[in-house]
């Protein structure tokens, strides 16, 4: 789920991690920067995680069964609407048999929403007019099926737009995450750090060391030097 400049952050703030865990001598009476430490760890515990996963997708298994159910509902659709249209025309009811003018190829090829839309009409109108169409053939078995098919397919044809949504939030929330890294990298960490060039050379110059930000092939030139996490 992380991007690879992501990443590359991430490690360079598990590497200051490390190297401030490494020897903790020189700020055992710095409760200050103790506490940074414990966020620091609390942000690569949160992060680390987000390497191994991915985004939820439409698998192809998602997507026979969202042609299943599209074929399910125009074809339960379809019939009643034939049978409906029988009866129309007996009633010399042109509107009804307007209404009811769809077969399974036409309803099939609808867009999600027209579908839907559609379908309700057809299943309204059957419902309306229940009693008369019982000697077309038009059952509660029928009329069930017609509800269940409708309801199976209404579930599933927003799945794509909730997974583009999802995806939105989840990155939205990681970018967040690493403005709060940086943030507690660069107020709080690289400031309680300067007093330890002078007082601990090796130390500070370790924890610089591990701050620096290895970008992977092919994100930068390679004549590009190394840059610090921000």
């Amino acid at each position: 789920m992380l991007t690879a400049k992501q990443d590359n952050r991430l490690t360079a703030a598990e590497n200051a991690l490390a190297a401030l865990l490494q020897d903790a001598t020189p700020y055992q009476q710095d409760k200050a920067l103790q506490r940074a430490v414990a966020d620091l760890q609390q942000f690569a515990d949160d992060l680390t995680p987000l390497r191994q996963q991915t985004l939820r997708k439409a698998s192809k298994g998602n997507t026979t069964a969202k042609t299943d159910r599209r074929e399910l509902l125009a074809t339960s659709a379809g019939e009643i609407a034939g049978d409906l249209y029988a009866y129309a025309i007996d009633q010399q009811d042109r509107t009804l048999q307007n209404a009811a003018n769809h077969n399974y190829s036409s309803l099939y090829d609808l867009r999600a929403t027209a579908l839907t839309d559609t379908a309700q009409d057809i299943l309204d109108l059957a419902t309306e007019h229940a009693e008369p169409l019982a000697e077309y053939g038009v059952t509660k078995a029928r009329l069930t099926e017609l509800k269940e098919a409708f309801s199976a397919f209404s579930t599933s044809k927003n799945d794509p737009r909730q997974q583009i949504s999802e995806g939105k939030a989840a990155r939205l929330a990681i970018k967040d995450k690493f403005t709060q890294l940086a943030a507690l990298l660069e107020d709080r960490l690289d400031r309680s750090l300067r007093k330890y060039a002078r007082s601990h050379p090796a130390f500070y110059q370790r924890i610089q060391a591990a701050r620096l930000v290895i970008n992977r092939p092919g994100k930068q030139k390679s004549s590009a030097a190394p840059a610090k996490l921000e």
